[in-house]
């Protein structure tokens, strides 16, 4: 693997300048390591996202659901808020999430 940079953002802002600056946005659940040590993806800057609170999902005025950045599969199909709006989306998460 190349050497690269590593930045753990302090806002949300942050994250979205660094993202508009080419940086990688990484966060829980994702198989980027593998993907690097193949030289698959060679990022420069990873940006860590983790610790933003952004795991939320909320139902929206619009009769839409909100769902955080950080929302896992799982999460999400499990939540009620999904499951009373969209039930076919929540049944298809459940049969692909993992534990």
């Amino acid at each position: 693997m190349k050497p690269l940079e590593y930045e753990r953002a302090k806002d949300t802002a942050a994250a979205v300048r660094a993202a508009a600056g080419g940086a990688t946005i990484i966060a829980g659940g994702t198989n980027l390591l593998d993907l690097m040590k193949l030289e698959v993806a060679t990022p420069d800057r990873l940006v860590d996202i983790m610790r933003l609170g952004l795991g939320g999902i909320e139902a929206t005025a619009a009769g839409g659901v909100r769902i955080g950045a950080l929302v896992t599969n799982a999460d999400l199909a499990a939540g009620m808020t999904l499951r009373r709006t969209y039930p076919v989306l929540a049944e298809a998460l459940l049969s692909g999430a993992s534990g």
